[in-house]
Formats: structure tokens, sequence, C-alpha cells
């Protein structure tokens, strides 16, 4: 788009995000299911947190408490974010979430496997007041997941405002590679805020930060500042989320020593990668070993932002710090393998030799869109049809417009199957394993295979720059019986 044209649609966007809510939101009746591991209360609140000196900022935040069940369920965290819940492949889950943050929401489990009723499809957002029970069973691998609110038209400024918190899955086959764990199992969120005046966030201030994402002013790790941590000279596991409206960080240790990638966002690879950089955008999770045995008391080590593209114009900046504090005594070795995948063969797909393609482009008069449409809460086009059963071929054009989009799928897990024409045409190394969001990249065309084999309903997909999601990068698939 030319500069007046850009100015036009981002105008037009801003008047056509503001809010207003699912008229007669309702709580929708789910089926429980029997014989839970345990049951949680979770809840969504107005809270002032002191995240800088003088006035505290106002903000939404999850609180819960365990139920029923083990204790470890739950675990609260650091800052603002949501406590964290911890469970296991097969568990059976009941939780309540009780919406009090004054307008209407609804909870998505980010990466979950799950029925279209506990999804968080913003067509069950409920009122203020009112609570919405989810019981399910987790059907996920080992992985690091995530969960926040979708209410459509309001997911970005929900978690702008604090609305995030971790899902950590596990199974007997992480358990048996004995990774590092407890005090060496770093959990770490990313996100960025503006903070201005008297403290409080500010959000959407023009058309632009519609076209292109609300940046903040200010790095946000883990609800807080914490911008050093200090280690023993021992191997950690790094467990990062991109939790961001829109800020895709290019990921490099400042001592030049390689990334060890050894799980994204559906959990483990085959194998550990070595990296000189990686990607990361929002929404995505990385699973890194870092090992500091060789560094010297007081060495700092950085985690860097660098330049997506080196044009000159843009300096790498640190994003985390750890300083190795004491001697390590855990010894530890890395693992040859990781895991067991298996890929899912292009053969298999339906329409193996016609993908389906979604043009990710910017319409005028309504923004960034999917093909150039607009969302419509209860719409499915005949292409967003899946039979039950089916694995499908889809692809996510880039081609003609300029900025990074992080595609998010609902539902199942994919696998990304090749990029063709941009930048990483020869294909990214941490495309593989299993994933749900994936960065399609300026110029560039991403083709992912998706199994649809037993959740029948209504699901998104949708750019995970959250403010794109909000206005009209979003659409409905449906999976028929």
């Amino acid at each position: 788009m030319d500069r007046r044209n850009f100015i036009k649609t981002a105008s037009i966007a801003t008047a056509a995000i503001s809010y207003s809510p699912v008229v007669g939101a309702k709580e929708k009746l789910v089926p429980l299911l029997t014989g839970v591991t345990g049951e949680i209360d979770l809840n969504a609140t107005k809270m002032s947190v002191q995240m800088l000196s003088g006035d505290p900022t106002d903000m939404l935040c999850f609180d819960g408490s365990v139920v029923s069940g083990k204790n470890s369920l739950l675990r609260s965290s650091p800052g603002y974010l949501g406590p964290t819940i911890e469970a296991r492949a097969g568990d059976k889950l009941n939780i309540n979430f009780k919406n009090q943050t004054g307008e209407d929401s609804i909870v998505h489990w980010h990466g979950l496997h799950l029925p279209e009723d506990q999804d968080g499809h913003p067509s069950y957002a409920i009122e203020n007041g009112q609570t919405h029970k989810y019981s399910f069973e987790i059907e996920n691998r080992a992985g690091l997941y995530w969960y926040h609110p979708h209410p459509h038209g309001r997911t970005g400024y929900q978690v702008y405002h604090g609305l995030a918190g971790l899902f950590v899955v596990r199974d007997e086959e992480e358990d048996a590679l004995n990774l590092p764990s407890d005090e060496n199992e770093l959990f770490i969120v990313f996100q960025d805020r503006h903070f201005g005046k008297n403290n409080q966030l500010i959000y959407i201030q023009s058309g632009h930060d519609i076209m292109m994402g609300k940046i903040g002013n200010r790095l946000v790790v883990n609800g807080s500042f914490p911008m050093t941590h200090k280690v023993k000279k021992e191997a950690y596991r790094l467990r990062l989320l991109n939790g961001g409206n829109a800020l895709t960080y290019r990921l490099q240790w400042s001592d030049g020593s390689p990334i060890h990638l050894i799980g994204t966002d559906g959990g483990l690879l085959e194998k550990r990668v070595e990296l000189e950089s990686i990607l990361f955008a929002p929404g995505e999770r990385l699973d890194v070993l870092v090992d500091f045995s060789s560094k010297q008391i007081d060495d700092d080590v950085e985690l860097l932002s660098i330049p997506i593209v080196d044009n000159g114009n843009s300096q790498p900046f640190a994003i985390y710090q750890f300083n190795v504090g004491s001697e390590g005594k855990k010894q530890f070795s890395f693992p040859n393998k990781l895991s067991s995948l298996e890929s899912i063969p292009p053969s298999e797909a339906v329409n193996e030799n016609d993908p389906k393609v979604f043009s990710l482009i910017p319409k005028q008069g309504i923004g960034w869109t999917i093909d150039g449409l607009p969302y419509e809460m209860d719409e499915t086009r005949p292409k967003e049809t899946v039979k039950l059963g089916a694995t499908e071929i889809w692809e996510f054009d880039l081609t003609n417009a300029g900025m990074i989009h992080p595609m998010h799928v609902h539902g199942s897990q994919f696998q990304v199957l090749e990029r063709i024409n941009g930048p990483y045409s020869d294909g990214l190394v941490y495309d593989g394993g299993w994933k749900d969001t994936v960065a399609v990249l300026p110029g560039d065309k991403v083709r992912i295979i998706k199994k649809f084999n037993d959740h029948p309903g209504k699901f998104l997909f949708h750019c995970h720059l959250l403010e794109h999601e909000d206005n009209s990068m979003m659409r409905n698939f449906v999976v028929e019986k």
C-alpha cells in the first residue's frame, strides 16, 4: 500500500476497533468430565500492581486456587502474570473461570488440543460476574503452552493489561531425559508495555498501533523488570514464551555461543539443534538448553535481540542477563535423542496437490485481513470447512505485503512443510516438530499440514499480532462430521 492509502486504512481501522460487547453474552453449559484429576478456580479481575516507583499500575490479572487435587497443579507466578498451571498428559481438569474484568471475556488455552466448547472461541464469551466451567482431558504431549483471554475485539487490550499465564504439561517421555529441573528450569515470559503518566498503561493511540501492532516503551520480563538472574556453573533449561502483543525478536547469545534448541510450541524436537540465532514471534515458545559450567564466577551472559534484517539502522539490545554467581555441582550431558516424532506425509492430505491458500493482505477500509475479508463470528466459507478425519495442507501467502505475521491455528498442532519464495525459503530449522504458531515473513509462502481427526466444531485461525486479530485478521474454520 502507498503511504496515503495506509494512513486512510489505519484511520478507518481505528474507528472500527471501538469496542462493543457481545450482546447477551451468557455462560454456555458444557458437560463435566468424571474422574477428574483436579479442579481449579481461576478469576480474572482488576488489580493495582506496583510496577514502577510511584503510583501503582491499574491492570487486569488472573488469580486462582486449587479446589481439589494436588497443590502442585497451580503455583504462583512473578509480577502480574497469572498462576502457572502444571499438569500431566492424560490429566482431567475442571477449571472454573470467573470473569470480574468489568467487560466480556473468555479464556483460550493456547496450543492445547481441545474440543470446540473448551477452546475459548469468542462466541463463548461471558459477561462480567459470570462463570464459565471448563472440563477437559489433556491430550497434548509434554510442552509449554499458555492461556489468555479471547473475546472478539478485546483480546489485545486484555492481554496487554496483564491477563496471561503459563500452562505446563509433563509426560513420561520427557521425564526419562532428566533435563535440568527445579531451580535449573527457568520459565521466562517476554512482553513489552507502554507506561505513561502516573505509571498507567497506554494502549491504542493511533491507527499505526493497529496496523503495525502495539509496541511498548519498556520490556517486561515475567510480569516485572528482573533483567538479571543469578545462576550456578551448571546447565539450565530455559522455557521461553513471547507473550507480547506485536514485537518479534531474533535471539542470540552475547558471547557467541550457539543456541541449543530442544523444543518449540508443541514440545520436544527429535534431537537438539544448534543455531547462531533464532526468530521468536508473538505466541511462539522455545525450549533452550544453556550450560554455564565453563564460565567464570561473576561472568555475565546476555540473551540479545539482534536486528531481524541487518539494515544498519537497528542495534542489538539485551532482553535478559545471566550472572554466574557460584560454583555448580550438577553434571549434565546433552542427550543425543530427545523424542520420537512422526512426520505427516504430504501424501496423506486430501489436497496434496491443491493447498488451501490464505492470503495475508491489507484491505482498504478494513485493515489487515485474511483473503481481504473481515471477521464474522458465525461466518465460514466452503474453503474453511474441513471433514472430520481429514488431513489438509494450508498455505499462508504473504508475497504482497511487508511485515511478519505469526499465524496461529486453534485445535490441534500442525507441522510446517515448507517455505516458498521468502528470505528463509531454504527452510528454518526451528520450523521442525509440532507447532501451533508459525511466523510468516514478508515475501514468503508457508505451507503447513494438519490433521483434523477427532474434534468437530468451530475453531479459529488468525494472526497473533493481537491488534490484527482484534480488528479483522481472523477467520473461523469448521470441522464437520
